[in-house]
């Protein structure tokens, strides 16, 4: 059973979103508590670096900053044998507290995710941009897959609150109408995000311009799909961004550092995963960063924090509250 909110927390919760609204603030931070990962994904570059050190907890991170969220990210957090707890000390400190958490699934079992959705979890998250074993050679975990597809409905089927998140790319990206079909019938969310090639200059799961009606015919596709199986969260204004990106390879408008920002293991700031570390959590305030004309990813990220919607996620994140 998910926690409820009460109703102290519930009005608590509330003051926050509005001051947020009226002043900005950090929607999110991606909390990054190792830089340790077990899987080896030619997008991404963590795992060839040296990891360094691991806050033994992070309330004071998350005091300091004072966010709406928090994603808890890698590396690979289910490589932290102190994971449940790290969960716990976030959701026994702070009342109204969306906590969310990405695995790559390859480490996740049964007993597992029940201790971190027990501990205070929202939303267990998993990786997940193919059904077979082409997901695999993408990550690098023989088997990984197919691990997924048996552990993951065995954990919705319990109720705990999972959602795939699927990068949208060249390899996969005709086949995305069909895996949230299939999602839909484990009861289980997908969350879709943009693949850009900024941080390993990888560009083989680009999707070429030559391809782009193709695209635009799956994104009215999938935005159906969210209307009528209802397990997409994505919102269409992002969705409908994404040919675009793929297309001029930028989208304006970023508010990384303004509205939500990357911690690294140790407590240090970054104004997104693929800037460079900027301050130490303890020396940040308010408005440290200036804007930024970068535009170079359509992460979900971006659109969490700037889309329209967010009241929908406000509501979404104390839907339980009135009945505590």
């Amino acid at each position: 059973m998910s926690r409820k909110l009460t109703r102290t927390e519930m009005l608590i919760g509330g003051c926050k979103f509005f001051r947020y609204l009226a002043r900005g603030g950090l929607f999110n931070i991606n909390l990054e508590v190792t830089k340790r990962c077990n899987a080896r994904c030619n997008f991404c570059d963590y795992w060839k670096e040296k990891p360094g050190p691991e806050l033994k907890d992070y309330v004071l991170v998350v005091e300091k900053l004072k966010p709406l969220s928090v994603s808890l990210t890698g590396g690979e957090p289910l490589l932290r044998e102190d994971l449940p707890d790290l969960i716990a000390s976030l959701r026994q400190s702070f009342g109204f507290l969306n906590i969310s958490l990405i695995t790559n699934g390859s480490l996740l079992t049964m007993e597992k995710g029940l201790a971190l959705w027990e501990a205070g979890l929202d939303e267990l998250s998993i990786s997940l941009d193919y059904l077979d074993g082409r997901h695999d050679e993408g990550r690098g975990l023989p088997g990984l897959a197919r691990h997924i597809l048996a552990v993951a409905p065995e954990l919705a089927a319990a109720d705990v609150k999972l959602c795939f998140n699927l990068v949208i790319k060249n390899g996969n990206y005709r086949e995305v109408p069909e895996i949230v079909r299939e999602c839909a019938g484990m009861g289980i969310k997908v969350s879709v995000s943009t693949y850009n090639s900024w941080r390993t200059n990888n560009r083989s799961h680009m999707i070429e311009k030559d391809e782009l009606r193709v695209l635009a015919d799956v994104i009215e596709e999938l935005k159906e799909l969210k209307r009528t199986l209802g397990n997409l969260t994505t919102s269409n204004l992002y969705l409908e961004k994404i040919p675009g990106f793929f297309e001029k390879e930028s989208i304006p408008g970023c508010t990384a550092g303004l509205n939500w920002i990357q911690v690294t293991p140790e407590g240090m700031i970054k104004r997104c995963s693929d800037h460079p570390v900027a301050v130490h959590f303890s020396a940040w305030r308010e408005r440290f960063f200036e804007p930024t004309a970068c535009g170079r990813c359509w992460y979900s990220c971006r659109g969490a924090a700037q889309e329209p919607w967010s009241i929908k996620r406000f509501l979404e994140m104390s839907q339980d509250a009135l009945s505590a």
